[in-house]
């Protein structure tokens, strides 16, 4: 929940300090604290809602999110610290110091990082599966980056991202640091199910246990009432007793009641917001302006988040189940298919899309409203773990049903109707999809659809909802060449 920016050039212009200045005031929202740095006359910066220690020595270290193994490493190389008790950005510089620019391989955890060592070399470091962003222009000359495409907006449309598991040093391409690729994962050979079944839950409680830190905290959960997040809210009661559930939908739509449920079941403060057509027409302008994208599903998703995030502000912490149909074979398209390792492949493909489709959300929505949301089902353990699980013991088909090992689990925390209730996309269980079509329709005509559908080479609008988002997001971003930085969501109906 932070905001990072900076400019890095050959020509040391004093300029650069006030366009640092204002790419990081395009971003204000990630953060009310603003620290700002002159490396050697390049100028990197922060928006964030921590205290931390920036300057350590020599070294500047600005970090956007978490790196969970620092302990881990420092205990592997050998290396203490004269405090009993430091700061990640002191633990980052002393493995830094240590073994230099190979140490951003093996951080684990959900971060962009800007690194200015003692050289004054700048390094820009993505976490292998994108879970914090970072996007950026660069050119023979000058490299400007920032945590969201608003910032570099009037300074250049040629934003490329910032490619996940990736490092950069200075002017230099983005390299490769990191992938996950299907032959890094060796699939179990006829698991005993039981066993299986054991560690799974042992590796889910112990990714939320991560991000427990404080149990003086208050807790929140974004609860849809789907299986991810419910499983996520239930182990949450094993580490506090007073847990805060969020929900959002249209009345009586299937996620609202299934959230009540579980709600109930767990014993959790439950909090639910009823849209209707005013309230998702009103925020559409402001979900694509923070969004930055105009990919329907997209769209549709962020409007019950972006309510659900402003809801759970009061929560310190707020988890959500994000990454669960990705690592568990969970949409229904994954039913299709007979071959184990295509399952595996489509798996692998859908966790590496994360980056800008509903990752994208998360971040945006959280921040709009300052919420720390933590994501345990991306933890890279727990996924490393995951992926080595036969397919077959998450798809079966002779059940017509997805995600069963995780359900398996699940049915020790949470009712038979939850456990086992059939996927919905998001926007049709909150019972947004209806409502947004209808008026639509009566909005962008069927001529205007058929002009405005061939956008450019390789992109077409799909449907008339995605033409009205189209028309606001260039209202916002008229000049940026979408080409570069958008995916859009594959599941469409």
């Amino acid at each position: 929940m932070s905001g990072l920016a900076g400019i890095i050039s050959l020509n040391k212009s004093r300029k650069n300090k006030k366009r640092t200045n204002t790419l990081l005031d395009k971003i204000s929202h990630r953060g009310e604290k603003r620290k700002f740095f002159n490396v050697r006359g390049n100028y990197i910066g922060i928006n964030t809602n921590y205290d931390f220690k920036a300057r350590i020595g020599k070294n500047i270290i600005l970090l956007d999110g978490k790196i969970y193994n620092l302990d881990d490493l420092l205990l592997r190389y050998n290396k203490k610290s004269k405090s009993p008790s430091i700061s990640d950005t002191e633990k980052i510089s002393i493995l830094f110091n240590s073994s230099g620019e190979k140490i951003f391989e093996e951080f684990k955890g959900s971060y962009a990082l800007v690194f200015a060592d003692t050289k004054g070399d700048v390094h820009l470091v993505r976490d292998v599966i994108g879970r914090k962003p970072l996007y950026y222009y660069k050119d023979d000359e000058t490299l400007m980056f920032a945590s969201e495409i608003k910032a570099l907006i009037g300074f250049t449309g040629d934003i490329q991202e910032f490619p996940p598991g990736c490092c950069m040093l200075n002017l230099k391409n983005p390299r490769r640091i990191k992938t996950i690729d299907i032959e890094d994962y060796s699939i179990m050979e006829n698991p005993d199910p039981e066993i299986l079944e054991r560690k799974l839950e042992d590796h889910l409680l112990e990714s939320i246990s991560k991000r427990v830190s404080n149990n003086n905290l208050s807790f929140g959960v974004w609860l849809s009432g789907g299986l991810d997040s419910s499983i996520v809210a239930a182990m949450l009661k094993e580490f506090s007793d007073k847990i805060y559930t969020y929900s959002v939908g249209i009345e009586d739509s299937p996620d609202l009641c299934s959230a009540r449920e579980v709600a109930n079941h767990l014993g959790t403060r439950h909090t639910e917001y009823k849209l209707d057509v005013e309230d998702l027409f009103l925020n559409i302008p402001k979900v694509i302006y923070y969004l930055e994208s105009f990919d329907a599903p997209l769209v549709r998703s962020s409007l019950g988040n972006i309510i659900a995030s402003k809801i759970s502000a009061s929560s310190d912490v707020v988890f959500s189940g994000e990454g669960g149909d990705e690592l568990f074979a969970g949409y229904n398209y994954f039913l299709e298919f007979d071959s184990s390792r295509i399952i595996q492949q489509e798996m692998v493909n859908a966790i590496n899309s994360l980056h800008n489709t509903a990752l994208q959300r998360v971040d945006r929505t959280a921040n709009v409203y300052s919420v720390n949301v933590k994501l345990p089902m991306l933890d890279e353990e727990l996924l490393n773990f995951v992926l080595k699980i036969p397919p077959k013991s998450k798809v079966r088909k002779d059940k017509n049903i997805s995600k069963y090992i995780l359900r398996k689990v699940a049915s020790k925390y949470l009712p038979t109707a939850i456990t086992w209730r059939k996927k919905d996309k998001f926007w049709e269980g909150a019972g947004i999809n209806d409502i947004l079509n209808k008026k639509i329709d009566t909005i962008i005509t069927d001529d205007e659809f058929i002009r405005r559908k061939d956008l450019f080479n390789d992109v077409k609008l799909r449907n008339k909802e995605e033409a009205y988002y189209y028309k606001i997001f260039r209202n916002y971003y008229s000049d940026v060449d979408v080409s570069n930085i958008l995916l859009f969501t594959q599941d469409f109906n």
